[in-house]
């Protein structure tokens, strides 16, 4: 008896049913990860010598898992400056006159050397501070406040001390400025203001015929005019600082007698202190005779330096190079400076002094040559690199008719004319004219307008 044959679609079906399960056991098998591989042990540390174990060095465990090394700690801040004692030199005042405040600091990290502060709106460690009475009968506390290395700072009120309503007859002020083309050389200025007051007469005007000037604890210097120049330098006697302060006095007197005293404090930053404590470099500094060069008949421009440091020891010049900076045409681009090297006839500059040395500039053979600036390069005793440089310029042609305006002002033809007679000068300059009228020498020109 045969057996009867399934129907074609049941065949088909397990064909295809036998052909899936086929495929999907090969996809498995193809898309199946092999095994991760454990990783590789790290060796253990060779057994260290006895030698070693004799001399009790610590020893790493060689089963003990490496570690990272601890990081540095970050550095510690900078403690602020602490403040001893604000003192105070009258303990009454009337209002608007001066009284001085001195503020006393250390650093609890032993950095005094870069302590300054200001006191109300003055800078320094002494200041001459005024305070004016308001609504009340009362005034506006001024604040002491100190800094330290890295500008950190303390602050406090100053003591208060009675103002009374009373008024200085006269208030005394000293300005002061920096000498153009100088290092060190102060320009101090005194001016007088009469304060007017109430149910009272006129008072005689104060005609001040000297002047008394102090700066600091050096001997006294009298003038006839309200001006007059010192050189502010660092005090041999003291220790290197960021900053040195300076006080100075002016007593005003005139025919009669009568006294009026004025005072200003000036708290200067050191350059050469900055540049070694930022860059450990030793400056060089220089100061030329005289400040404004001149050019002789002959087309030669001469000037003298004087080339010194505050380091101790002295510095050894390695290089000298000259840069000439040259004048290009009218309406073209600047051209590059030429670096030559340069001989000044000086190697050594000792402690103290200094050296001199003269410089020249020869404006016919070198007609396009606007001026020479002379980079220093050395070394001190002690390793310390040494930096500086200084320039010599070509001063501007003299005045002539072709290159000068004529002067059309008649006070201001006055004053040219006065000051060629005073300084015995063919011409004079803006300088010598702003210096003359500070020290009043034109007060007593009079010339009117002329009317059109």
């Amino acid at each position: 008896m045969m057996r009867s044959e399934p129907p074609r679609w049941r065949r088909r079906w397990a064909w295809s049913f036998g052909l899936g399960l086929a495929l999907a056991l090969l996809a498995g098998l193809w898309l199946r990860t092999p095994e991760t591989a454990p990783p590789p042990t790290a060796p253990h540390p060779p057994t260290p010598p006895t030698r070693a174990l004799a001399r009790d060095v610590p020893l790493p465990t060689p089963s003990a898992p490496w570690r990272p090394r601890a990081e540095q700690p970050p550095p510690k801040p900078t403690p602020p400056p602490i403040i001893d004692e604000v003192t105070v030199e009258k303990p009454e005042v009337c209002s608007g006159e001066d009284n001085l405040i001195t503020v006393r600091a250390h650093s609890p990290d032993g950095n005094d050397a870069y302590l300054h502060s200001t006191i109300g709106t003055g800078v320094g460690m002494r200041v001459p501070l005024r305070v004016w009475l308001e609504e009340g009968s009362t005034y506006e506390q001024p604040r002491v406040t100190v800094f330290g290395k890295d500008n950190v700072s303390a602050s406090v009120l100053v003591p208060r001390y009675t103002v009374k309503e009373c008024e200085p007859e006269r208030l005394v002020d000293v300005y002061s400025r920096r000498v153009p083309n100088s290092e060190e050389d102060y320009e101090f200025l005194v001016r007088i203001h009469e304060l007017p007051r109430r149910d009272e007469p006129r008072r005689k005007p104060f005609a001040p015929v000297r002047f008394v000037w102090t700066f600091d604890d050096a001997p006294s210097v009298t003038t006839t005019v309200p001006t007059v120049t010192w050189t502010l330098s660092p005090q041999p006697n003291r220790p290197a600082a960021m900053y040195h302060q300076h006080l100075v006095r002016v007593e005003a007197i005139d025919a009669s007698g009568r006294k009026a005293t004025g005072r200003s404090s000036l708290q200067l930053l050191d350059p050469t202190f900055e540049n070694f404590d930022k860059k450990g470099v030793v400056t060089v500094l220089a100061v030329g005779t005289p400040r404004f060069p001149t050019e002789d008949e002959a087309g030669v421009v001469r000037q003298r330096f004087r080339l010194f440091h505050r380091w101790r020891g002295p510095v050894t010049l390695e290089r000298v190079t000259a840069l000439r900076a040259r004048r290009p045409e009218p309406k073209a681009p600047p051209l590059p400076e030429e670096a030559t090297e340069a001989s000044l006839g000086v190697e050594t500059l000792p402690e103290g002094r200094g050296a001199e040395v003269s410089v020249s500039l020869d404006t016919k053979a070198e007609p396009d040559v606007g001026m020479i600036t002379y980079v220093l390069e050395g070394r001190t005793t002690d390793g310390h690199p040494a930096r500086g440089t200084f320039s010599l310029m070509r001063p501007p042609p003299r005045p002539t008719k072709e290159n000068s305006v004529p002067v059309t002002d008649p006070r201001l033809l006055a004053k040219v004319k006065r000051a060629r007679e005073l300084l015995g000068q063919d011409f004079v300059t803006d300088e010598d004219l702003w210096r003359l009228e500070r020290e009043g020498r034109f007060e007593d020109l009079a010339v009117r307008r002329a009317t059109p």
